[in-house]
């Protein structure tokens, strides 16, 4: 089965999984949600070398998959994706590993692991969805990688997800998809915060005034930074810092008096599940935004907090 054939079935699959299974398509979608909801079990641990796991109802008990908590949020997310197409696509069991194919993304892979990877896109990333993280940029469309990193933010994916998504849905090229391919989340991270300390699995959320209205999904350590003319953040709720962490000793070479820091703020893990963040700015009223911060996944969803 060719890639094409592979997205043209998984297309339908997740157009068909959102009908039954998630409220709207036009924002972040909770794919774990849409697991319970299919009446998934689903576990988390740390795994090693495997991304995750899908194990059908063929021995008379429910279908349950396993998500390597080892991976950072956007990762546990696609991954679940993929095992939720497994499922809908009525693959059976499957194990998959970080390093199932060799040489090239995707060279090799067997037809149920093609079209399960093709579900994971067109499920976490369908066109409606795509367009509002879009509009959340103030963008039309993406015209650099640091686009795609900014709207994959808004859309809860990994950065190569979306680019080759927005591939599928005809919003850039195949020349462009390799060029942007090259670039790293963790020079994008840089980019964007103007070097300053982030995480390894933590994320950049620039917020331009577009953003305004709109919520969220973080975790602890994700940098906040606020992109809007005279902004600044009013009163901090709990869990929101305007001191960075120390990651792996870069505070020592965090200079405060930088713009960018001045107008940066820090997700930590005293963070409520749901809150409204505000600033002050040269608007006639004030930008909120929401925040929402993302459940420990280890062990039973049942558990998760």
């Amino acid at each position: 089965m060719s890639w094409n054939d592979a997205h043209g079935a998984a297309m339908i699959a997740a157009a068909q999984a959102h009908d039954e299974l998630v409220a709207g398509v036009d924002a972040y979608i909770d794919v774990f949600g849409a697991l319970r909801r299919a009446g998934v079990e689903v576990m988390g641990q740390k795994l090693g070398g495997l991304l995750g796991l899908y194990v059908d109802d063929s021995s008379g008990a429910a279908p349950g998959c396993l998500v390597n908590t080892g991976l950072e949020e956007v990762a546990m997310r696609h991954t679940a994706a993929h095992e939720l197409g497994h499922h809908r696509m009525f693959h059976g069991t499957s194990v998959d590993h970080q390093d199932q194919a060799s040489g090239r993304w995707g060279e090799g892979w067997p037809q149920h692991e093609r079209e399960a990877e093709a579900f994971a896109s067109w499920f976490l990333m369908p066109r409606p969805a795509a367009r509002a993280a879009l509009d959340r940029c103030g963008l039309d469309l993406p015209e650099a990688p640091a686009d795609v990193y900014r709207m994959a933010r808004w859309l809860g994916v990994p950065y190569a997800t979306a680019v080759r998504q927005l591939v599928r849905l005809k919003m850039i090229d195949r020349h462009t998809e390799t060029e942007w391919l090259k670039h790293s989340p963790a020079d994008l991270k840089t980019q964007l915060s103007g070097g300053l300390p982030v995480g390894r699995q933590a994320h950049v959320h620039l917020l331009t005034s577009d953003a305004h209205g709109g919520t969220l999904h973080v975790t602890s350590g994700d940098c906040l930074l606020l992109a809007v003319s005279g902004g600044r953040f009013d009163d901090l709720p709990a869990g929101v810092s305007a001191d960075a962490p120390d990651t792996a000793g870069q505070l020592a070479f965090l200079d405060s008096s930088t713009p960018e820091a001045s107008r940066a703020l820090w997700v930590g893990d005293g963070l409520i599940e749901e809150t409204v963040l505000r600033a002050v700015t040269d608007a006639s009223g004030p930008f909120l935004i929401s925040l929402r911060r993302t459940p420990g996944r280890e062990g039973s969803n049942h558990f998760w907090s």
